[in-house]
């Protein structure tokens, strides 16, 4: 029997990508040093300096808001110009991309729902203050038991010691457990390497890497239709429930 589910959070409950677009984008307006590259060159080059610097930010090596920074003073080397409006740059993406923020479709809903009967915990590549700030400012904190991040552990996804971290916190063997993540090497791979079924998000209709090792989904909605993949046992009770509750 099914008893716990774990999350990833960036790209599984909260809509990173999003975010991170509509912040780059806003930048690229606001600073015409940047229009030399156009908007989708500028994005991916964003999103490989990110993934350069990640583990730094994740382990807590580096500051998130340093980061930040250097990362706008390579977008406009990359740009063809000086580090001279880094800073200003990079407080504009913060505020864009809190502006921005939104949950990802059906996630609240999924995560309330499937609270009401099994544990929920999540696994993330992150600082525990950004973490924890997420999972409260979109209404997740009341319905996740357990919040595990790379900077508190040490260690990060797709490393097997961070999801057994969270199991031993959850009080669960890895076969009572489903994972839901967005990200195939960190969470999938990672989550099955200790021995945890997933379910890989694919929200944006990316190629399956191997139908052997999970099974995909392309949304967290309807709640019920996901709760009924994550533990059969568990939609056939609450269906029940239900039922019972409606005469």
């Amino acid at each position: 029997m099914i008893r716990a589910v774990l999350f990833d959070l960036d790209d599984t409950l909260v809509d990173h990508r999003h975010a991170s677009a509509a912040a780059i984008a806003g930048v690229r307006e606001r600073f015409s040093a940047l229009q030399s590259r156009d908007l989708a060159d500028l994005a991916r080059e964003n999103q490989r300096i990110l993934d350069s610097m990640h583990h730094e930010v994740a382990s807590g090596a580096r500051d998130v808001g340093d980061a930040r920074i250097e990362r706008y003073r390579r977008l406009f080397a990359y740009a063809g110009h000086g580090p001279e409006r880094a800073s200003a740059a990079a407080e504009l993406h913060r505020r864009l991309y809190h502006a921005n923020r939104r949950c990802v479709e059906g996630a609240l809903e999924l995560v309330t729902l499937l609270h009401s009967r099994l544990k929920i915990g999540v696994v993330t590549n992150n600082t525990v203050a950004e973490q924890e700030e997420k999972l409260a400012t979109f209404g997740f904190a009341p319905h996740v038991d357990v919040l595990v991040t790379s900077e508190e552990a040490g260690f990060a996804k797709p490393d097997a010691r961070i999801f057994a971290l969270a199991l031993e916190r959850l009080g669960c063997d890895a076969y009572e457990t489903v994972m839901i993540g967005d990200a195939w090497v960190q969470d999938v791979l990672g989550a099955t390497g200790a021995g945890i079924r997933t379910l890989w998000l694919n929200r944006h209709g990316l190629p399956h890497p191997d139908s052997s090792v999970a099974m995909q989904i392309f949304a967290l909605h309807p709640a019920e239709d996901i709760a009924a993949l994550v533990a059969p046992d568990y939609a056939l009770l609450h269906r029940g429930f239900v039922d019972r509750a409606g005469g």
